[in-house]
């Protein structure tokens, strides 16, 4: 589904590439893939907003910002490079949605930054995360929001549902291993290769 989606997307036929991101998105729910889902997610939201269908582009944003969130949870007992790295694309989906969360994950990516390294101050990371906001998506007040076709709708709402439903959940996070491992005064007990992977 991923290659007709991307196809489809670079002849400009963004309805049919929304289809196909969708169902790839919600087959990568189904197997715990997260950070594809998350990624069929954006970019279904990207096509959307250039149908100008903002609505439900804002919706599926913050859906994949939602999953990266829950990528870094998971990621953060096995590589806190990737946990920070969820946060980011967490952070620019949030925005670009307009919520508010992105406030709380900048705060959660300062955190961590600032745990792991001892050269790393939180203003510098929040400072670097700032670095890479990008604008919320804005409609042009002089054109009507575009209605998107039955199909698309049911889609996006299919995988809204498989998300709320816990469909993505994945077993292999333990936060208490994650709060044991990283110390509030400064450092981590995680071992050198989990932070370095």
């Amino acid at each position: 589904m991923w290659f007709k989606a991307v196809k489809a997307e670079d002849e400009g036929s963004f309805e049919n590439a929304v289809w196909y991101y969708m169902k790839d998105a919600l087959e990568c729910i189904k197997k715990h893939s997260l950070v594809r889902a998350a990624l069929s997610s954006s970019c279904a939201a990207n096509c959307l907003a250039k149908m100008g269908a903002w609505s439900p582009a804002r919706v599926l944003y913050s859906e994949a910002a939602g999953i990266y969130v829950e990528n870094s949870e998971v990621a953060m007992s096995k590589s806190i490079r990737e946990a920070m790295w969820s946060l980011q694309e967490a952070f620019e989906n949030y925005m670009l949605a307009g919520d508010s969360a992105a406030d709380t994950v900048r705060e959660r990516y300062s955190a961590i930054a600032a745990r792991t390294s001892p050269f790393s101050r939180a203003e510098q990371a929040a400072e670097k995360l700032e670095s890479r906001r990008p604008e919320t998506i804005k409609p042009d007040p002089k054109e009507k929001e575009a209605r998107i076709p039955d199909r698309l709708a049911r889609e996006i709402e299919n995988f809204v549902r498989a998300r709320k439903s816990g469909s993505a959940r994945t077993q292999s996070f333990d936060p208490s291993y994650v709060m044991r491992s990283i110390n509030m005064n400064g450092g981590s007990k995680l071992d050198e290769k989990s932070i370095a992977s």
